[in-house]
């Protein structure tokens, strides 16, 4: 009975943990501007700081183009499988194999999701020259910084 419980609070709680996650991504709520216009700007203001020719933004974006798609794809999985799991939760009747099912579904996910950002770094990594790389991470680590406050 204990490990049915821990199993159950487990899930609850891995499901509140990835739909507020979910939640923020798809709205981050920054105040002042559309998300959209503060991320375009931010991304211009590293550009110019980085000194990137025409042929590096084109690149640049077309692999963040690229990696967008993949990741609404998983997004919009995960939210659909959150949905299915919440609904598993709340049934009288607990399906235990339907539930770790959806439970190492989501794994499954997040890991790909997290590939997906390490080859996307990747890719921007072959893109730039050392020194452009080496400022892009301290550019946003700074940025992560003062976001995070």
């Amino acid at each position: 009975m204990i490990k049915f419980k821990n199993v159950l609070l487990s899930c609850v709680g891995l499901y509140i943990f990835a739909a507020l996650s979910l939640a923020y991504a798809e709205n981050p709520g920054i105040e002042g501007a559309s998300p959209k216009w503060h991320v375009g700007q931010r991304i211009n203001e590293i550009y110019s700081q980085l000194n990137l020719t025409d042929v590096q933004k084109k690149q640049l974006e077309a692999n963040k183009q690229q990696h967008r798609a993949k990741m609404e794809g998983v997004r919009r999985e995960m939210k659909s499988i959150m949905e299915v799991s919440e609904q598993e939760l709340m049934k009288p009747q607990l399906d235990m194999t339907r539930i770790n099912v959806l439970h190492e579904r989501i794994k499954v996910l997040q890991s790909q999701m997290e590939d997906d950002k390490f080859r996307s770094i990747l890719a921007v990594r072959t893109i730039l020259t050392p020194d452009q790389f080496s400022k892009f991470i301290t550019l946003m680590h700074q940025h992560k910084q003062e976001h995070s406050k």
